[in-house]
């Protein structure tokens, strides 16, 4: 933390646990904390006028939340959503958000956390148009499998934030399961052919471009 946070507002961090289905930010919403994400996982949604949502990122790596709206003081453009029980550290924005806005550490910290969301957008959006969802299926089971190639995914997410139908998105499931790429029991999915998945996967993709 203190390689985030200045030294003095270290003790004045507040440990809160959010759990399921508990907001961290609310789109539309002022911040009324500066908060920083430690363990579980996060769901970041956008919402539109008509009611839909989408889900645009799945987050499970820790990191500041809300950089964007303390930077430029505005309400948040997405909701994040704890979902699982997850693990936050935050600080009262009123007492603290002109303190960090001055604080070298705070802000280099805050730099590489918006430079590395902006290389994942600048990867993920090509991606979303160029790459199947077969291909764009793939690279999701690689980077949330777990050391025994297992994942229980939320498929109605998946399809969310994929912007495709529940029906297209077990269509794709069923046909890499008859081709032997992975294997479900119940809501349980394996990776039975890691080699041929990674061929597919859209990280393989850009590895062999360059």
């Amino acid at each position: 933390m203190d390689q985030i946070f200045p030294g003095d507002c270290l003790s004045q961090l507040d440990l809160v646990l959010y759990q399921t289905g508990d907001y961290i930010c609310r789109q539309g919403s002022e911040q009324d904390v500066i908060p920083y994400f430690l363990k579980g996982r996060l769901k970041i949604v956008h919402s539109l006028e008509n009611g839909s949502d989408t889900i645009l990122e799945i987050q499970e790596k820790p990191g500041l939340l809300g950089e964007i709206e303390l930077l430029l003081d505005r309400v948040c453009i997405t909701s994040v959503i704890a979902d699982q029980d997850s693990l936050v550290v935050q600080l009262p924005a009123q007492h603290f958000k002109k303190r960090l806005l001055l604080d070298p550490t705070f802000l280099r910290s805050t730099a590489k956390t918006l430079a590395e969301k902006l290389h994942q957008i600048n990867y993920l959006a090509p991606a979303n148009f160029h790459y199947s969802v077969k291909e764009r299926l793939a690279t999701h089971f690689l980077e949330h499998c777990d050391e025994n190639g297992t994942l229980k995914p939320k498929m109605n997410q998946l399809a969310l934030r994929f912007g495709i139908s529940y029906r297209h998105l077990s269509r794709v499931i069923k046909q890499m399961i008859e081709e032997g790429l992975v294997q479900r029991e119940g809501r349980i999915y394996t990776i039975l052919d890691a080699k041929r998945m990674n061929d597919l996967s859209i990280k393989h993709a850009e590895t062999v471009g360059r």
